[in-house]
């Protein structure tokens, strides 16, 4: 099929409470790599209710084009109502690639809008390159309980869609020299457009320090081996100003929150600094982890993170975290 009339790559960018969600940045610094690969434009569709002021921060962070859906209609989202107006949106434009966080809006909003458009998704990518050849984005992601990565592609159809998780791409550098377009797109809907009624709004329950917006992450796998020893991992997150994130078989222990578990079948993180106590380095924990430096602290020298680590201890946790517990305390002491 010719698919010559369908171009660029689109960002559906989705405000939580009139902020720009940190996963709208990754997807745009994860576009301008890819666009850089197929020489395309990045643009951002950026829908709600008074946000366009937000629309310049994109531009900031890479964007081309922002396209601005600001209507009072969207200030609670509705899965059908959305649906609608990125549908009309996209059969007009005919990009070839279009990006959502993989986030409740996201795995909502996805495949309703591939539904209208007959086109696939690929849920939950963890990985985005372009083949040399026939110049198609390989969405890879976790397959059979996170022991493979899937690699997809879309021949046959366009757009090629795919829903991204949060923290496995860098957030880019804001760039206020960057210099871009918004273009307001007119709103065409009624409340007959809407799919539910809203009732009532319950407060979510919320992370005080999610590991997908952390700079820091303190994180333990089965080298720890009780829940006591697990406790002296949050007192050293708490003195380092840390989140405390975990491989699988601590969350399905029950000694961290699921939200908390790092990996192909968890959350994908890019904090500054990621501290590994007791973890092997296993695939499906390591493709999950896009660090500025990792540190290591495994009693096995011969674990595979130990290879991967910038810095490796070969050390007894029993003893060791104790010891390093005491010691930024210490730190932390003589600098008051």
């Amino acid at each position: 099929m010719d698919f010559s009339d369908y171009k660029g790559i689109y960002v559906v960018a989705i405000p939580k409470y009139g902020e720009i969600q940190k996963v709208t940045g990754e997807l745009i610094g994860a576009s301008r790599e890819l666009a850089a690969e197929l020489n395309e434009s990045v643009s951002v569709v950026l829908v709600g209710s008074e946000i366009r002021d937000k629309a310049q921060e994109l531009i900031h962070l890479g964007a081309d084009f922002v396209y601005v859906m600001d209507a009072p209609i969207f200030t609670h989202y509705d899965g059908v109502a959305y649906q609608k107006a990125l549908t009309g949106f996209f059969k007009e434009k005919k990009p070839n690639i279009v990006m959502f966080g993989a986030d409740p809006y996201g795995r909502d909003l996805a495949p309703r809008m591939a539904a209208d458009l007959v086109c696939g998704v690929t849920a939950d990518v963890t990985e985005l390159s372009v083949e040399p050849e026939t110049k198609l984005v390989v969405w890879s992601r976790p397959a059979m309980g996170g022991n493979i990565t899937a690699d997809i592609v879309s021949p046959d159809f366009r757009p090629q869609v795919g829903t991204v998780r949060a923290g496995t791409f860098r957030y880019p550098t804001y760039d206020e020299s960057r210099i871009g377009e918004i273009i307001d797109v007119p709103v065409h809907l009624g409340l007959e457009d809407f799919g539910t009624l809203l009732k009532e709004i319950l407060p979510e329950i919320s992370d005080d320090n999610p590991v997908e917006e952390a700079s820091v992450i303190v994180s333990g796998g089965r080298g720890i081996h009780s829940e006591k020893e697990w406790v002296q991992l949050h007192e050293l997150a708490e003195l380092l100003g840390a989140s405390v994130g975990c491989s699988r078989p601590i969350a399905e222990l029950g000694w961290e929150k699921q939200s908390h578990q790092i990996g192909q079948t968890g959350k994908g993180v890019s904090p500054k600094v990621y501290f590994a106590f007791g973890i092997s380095g296993a695939m499906q924990h390591l493709c999950a982890v896009k660090a500025d430096v990792l540190i290591a602290v495994n009693r096995d020298a011969k674990a595979p993170i130990m290879e991967t680590a910038d810095y490796a201890v070969i050390a007894d946790l029993k003893t060791f975290l104790p010891l390093f517990i005491e010691k930024i305390k210490m730190i932390k002491s003589e600098k008051q």
